[in-house]
This record gives structure tokens, sequence and C-alpha cells, in this order.
């Protein structure tokens, strides 16, 4: 199989069979994540990594320490079931969007705060709840094959829309 340095192969025993799949580096950064193999993750990343939160870019983590550092507090915050819609890369850049769905814990609610991200005043009152949320991510990948630039794009919309009660939303009608 033909690969570039930006693909890892992994080889799974699936039905008694081997096979052999190319991940993305995105998903590299993503599974291992979400497997806590941090150290994995942390070698996705390159050492001058910019990663944005989108659309308003509220914040901006600059440098591999603050960009892991973002991806273990996110991780280990969260209580979710990812569903992978797209993911897709050249050597140069990639696409990977995925459907986050999950519980809202008191970690997460403490991590939203490091974010820009806009919530209700009293965010505590959503532990419990449960949400579901697209997310998006654009990136460059450098010459070594790492993440250099990225754009993460959260629906926060959709996702305030879920704790908004009916008789609360305001529709946008022309």
């Amino acid at each position: 199989m033909n690969t570039c340095s930006w693909q890892i192969e992994e080889t799974n025993l699936k039905q008694n069979k081997m096979t052999t799949e190319t991940m993305t580096v995105f998903r590299k950064l993503f599974e291992s994540g979400f497997h806590n193999d941090f150290d994995t993750m942390a070698d996705t990343i390159a050492e001058d990594c910019e990663w944005i939160l989108m659309p308003d870019m509220n914040k901006v983590y600059k440098g591999k320490k603050e960009v892991v550092q973002l991806c273990t507090q996110g991780k280990l915050a969260s209580d979710k079931t990812p569903e992978i819609l797209f993911d897709k890369a050249t050597a140069e850049w990639g696409v990977f969007e995925y459907v986050n769905r999950g519980v809202i814990t008191k970690e997460a609610v403490e991590f939203s705060k490091t974010t820009g991200w806009q919530f209700p005043t009293d965010a505590s009152t959503l532990v419990g709840q449960k949400y579901a949320v697209g997310v998006s991510f654009i990136y460059q990948i450098n010459a070594e094959g790492k993440i250099a630039h990225l754009r993460e794009y959260l629906d926060m919309a959709s996702l305030m829309k879920q704790f908004t009660p009916a008789d609360k939303l305001v529709a946008n009608v022309s």
C-alpha cells in the first residue's frame, strides 16, 4: 500500500482476518485522545501549532503545549460518544467532522469557562443534560506530517437551542 508520511497504517483483527486501514493525522489525534493515549495524541501536533476556536476566533491556542492541554482537558471533561461523519486529508490539509453526543458534566462546565464560548449565565444548571452537537475541523499539515494550523467549528447555536425552553426561542423570520 502506498501511504504518505502523514498517514499511519493500523492493523486490526476483524472477524479473524487482517485488515489494514489508513488513518489521517487528525483521526490519529482524535482516536488516541479518546482512548487517553495522550503521548500519541501529542505526537500529531507541531511545536508551533495554532488551534483557533471558531466562528468568532474567541480563543487561540498557540504552541504544542497549549494545544495538547486543550485536547487533554477537553477529552477529560467530556462524557461523549462521537459519531464520525467525514474524515479526509491530503499531504497538506484535512477536514474532520463528527457529531458529539453526550451528557454535560461538571468538568465540561468548568472547561467551557476556559474556551470563551458563550453559555447561559449559570452553566451549572446544564449538568446531567444530554446534547448532540456538530463539530468540524479544518487543518493544515506541515512537512513532518503534523497538525500545524487548525480551525475548530462548533455549532453553538444548535447546542444552545437544546438547552433553551421552546417558549424562549425566537424565530428569525424575514
